[in-house]
Order: structure tokens, then C-alpha cells, then sequence
């Protein structure tokens, strides 16, 4: 009884270190971190650029518009990222979304 309680303690905690690691490296938060990033640099040129910048893009601050859509895009991947973490790998689906589960 002992052996399987310390079997069971250590795959539950192999389980846990998978799922945080899964959370740790998942793809949304670098994506979304990089376009953040960049969309701060590049709405603060926006805000810089100079007249002759403005001229040159038939009068639209390019940057400023560019920069924002980066910072938008990079928000929404950091939410997605929020709204539906990833579970650990083998981990049953929630309720819900399990084939055949009572919706009633």
C-alpha cells in the first residue's frame, strides 16, 4: 500500500511539472510578448516622426498605425493565451467539452 501511495504522489507531481511547463513555453505568450514589444517601439517612432517621415507615407504616420496594430495583436494573443490555457498533455478534456457528457 505504501509502494502505490509513493507511485501515485510521484506521477501526480510528474503531471503537475508537465502542465506548468506546458504553460511555461507555450507559443501565444512569446508571439504575443514579441508583437508587445515591437508595437511599443514602433508607436513611440510614431510619435517622433518627423514631417518629411509623415510626407514620404502620402501623409499617414505609417508607424503609429503599424504600431498599434501590433500592440492590438499582441494583446489579443495574450488574452487567448489567458482565456483558454493549455491543459497538461494526456489530461482529460474539461466537462464540457468531453464527447457524450451530459449537457442536461
Amino acid at each position: 500500500m505504501s509502494e502505490e501511495y509513493e507511485y501515485r504522489h510521484e506521477v501526480e507531481e510528474l503531471e503537475q511539472r508537465s502542465a506548468t511547463a506546458a504553460r511555461l513555453f507555450d507559443v501565444r505568450r512569446i508571439i504575443g510578448g514579441l508583437f508587445v514589444i515591437y508595437g511599443i517601439i514602433v508607436v513611440i517612432a510614431g510619435f517622433t516622426a518627423s514631417e518629411a517621415d509623415v510626407r514620404k507615407a502620402s501623409g499617414i504616420n505609417i508607424n503609429l498605425w503599424t504600431g498599434w496594430c501590433m500592440l492590438g495583436v499582441g494583446l489579443l494573443f495574450l488574452l487567448w493565451m489567458k482565456l483558454r490555457p493549455l491543459s497538461a498533455p494526456g489530461a482529460p478534456p474539461p466537462p464540457e467539452s468531453r464527447p457524450g457528457a451530459d449537457q442536461g
